[in-house]
């Protein structure tokens, strides 16, 4: 079979003109900047990329060199991608074959740049005019926006996760300082319950007691008294019946002095249980009556007052109050003080109504076994004064003796009722 005829001229030409076109086409598709650089980095050739780019058109750029291109009025002497391009080409000339890649910007774009190294014939002499690199630009902004994007939207949620973090710190000290101080309120709590549970206790103790004692009252005085009285009247209805056993007028008389003393008695009785000057007139004439009464009953204890409020002055909830802590304070000082000398201060000092009972005798610091046991007294006097809104104190006198203090902070309904 024949050998067939080698192309002539014409037909190798338009197969060349169609592998240009071929070429053009392909480039053309490409959504990259496709340049082939000569060995001074001039632009032999490229693709329509230029012109959408916006860097001139394919035919304008031709023989310009790829810096004045991609950054056209660029005049810094440091230019990257001028350095990028000058160190490629420069390798490229001395036979590297290497592959050079950098990172940069061409107007509003970051790209990525490729620069390769054309492949020759082996054997092929170097000539001017003919392509040495391939310069591939690749349009990467929308990657750098999402990555940009990426690391703000890392950024805030690092922060937000800083702040979650720190307010769950936060919430956390809130509730371990909650914790503890419902363990103090849980542990106040109890303490009280059981200050509460002993004062009830207290309070069932000194009711009975009371109750014991005017048992004991009524049955050893009025009871016996009228008992007593019953007698004498049965006497005087029998000289009645029997004139001749005696005279029953004196019998009658005697009857009725038993029974003012009987009256006497219950009298007593009744003052001691609640005065009923405290209900006709007042707290401060009450304090007045039994300091009187209390020198009489205890004439070597020199008993000084000083009430400088009236009746009205005092609030009705804080009349019997005042009126037993008198009655409690002098009665320890009588007691357990061996004092000559007690002065009973009741006042207004400002918004608050104060009483003070201050005596000479052996103070807190020598107090007998005895007082000291007789502390349920004071107790129940602090105790007292915290149920009615006051506060209790009592202290070394100043010089000898012993200050106590009870303090009532007065409300506008108690000044308005005064």
């Amino acid at each position: 079979m024949p050998a067939a005829a080698p192309p002539d001229a014409s037909g190798r030409q338009a197969a060349i003109a169609r592998a240009k076109l071929d070429w053009e086409s392909t480039a053309d598709a490409l959504a990259e900047l496709v340049c082939l650089l000569g060995g001074d980095g001039e632009i032999m050739r490229t693709n329509r990329v230029i012109e959408d780019w916006s860097l001139g058109t394919v035919s304008g750029v031709l023989g310009r060199h790829a810096h004045t291109v991609l950054h056209a009025g660029c005049r810094n002497t440091r230019c990257g991608i001028a350095r990028f391009l000058k160190q490629a080409l420069g390798e490229i000339r001395r036979g590297t074959r290497g592959v050079f890649e950098l990172q940069d910007t061409v107007g509003a774009r970051f790209v990525h740049l490729t620069v390769r190294p054309m492949r020759r014939r082996p054997g092929a002499a170097s000539k001017r005019g003919v392509a040495r690199a391939v310069l591939v630009v690749t349009d990467q902004s929308a990657l750098y926006r999402a990555r940009n994007e990426l690391e703000r939207l890392n950024s805030s949620l690092e922060e937000r996760v800083r702040a979650r973090t720190q307010a769950l710190a936060d919430a956390n000290r809130d509730l371990r300082n909650e914790i503890v101080r419902r363990e103090q309120a849980e542990v106040a709590l109890r303490g009280s319950r059981n200050e509460l549970v002993a004062l009830s206790e207290q309070l069932i103790g000194a009711q009975e007691g009371e109750r014991k004692r005017i048992a004991v009252e009524l049955h050893d005085s009025v009871g016996q008294s009228l008992s007593a009285v019953k007698y004498t009247l049965e006497r005087g209805m029998e000289l009645l019946r029997q004139p001749r056993l005696g005279n029953p007028a004196d019998v009658f008389e005697l009857a009725m002095r038993r029974i003012q003393e009987t009256a006497e008695s219950i009298r007593a009785i009744s003052m001691n249980l609640r005065p009923k000057i405290l209900d006709d007139l007042g707290a401060a004439s009450a304090v007045q009556w039994f300091c009187r009464d209390f020198a009489e009953i205890y004439p070597k204890l020199s008993v000084v007052t000083e009430l400088d409020v009236s009746d009205g002055q005092v609030p009705d909830r804080l009349a019997t109050v005042v009126y037993r802590s008198v009655q409690e304070l002098l009665n320890n000082v009588a007691k357990h003080s061996d004092a000559r000398h007690v002065a009973v201060k009741l006042t207004l000092d400002g918004r608050k109504l104060v009483l003070e009972v201050r005596d000479n005798g052996v103070g807190l610091d020598k107090a007998t076994p005895e007082s000291r046991r007789h502390g349920s007294g004071l107790r129940n006097l602090r105790e007292r004064a915290q149920m009615t809104g006051g506060q209790f104190s009592i202290v070394p006198a100043p010089g000898s003796g012993t200050l106590a203090q009870l303090s009532w902070p007065l409300a506008d309904e108690d000044r308005a009722g005064s």
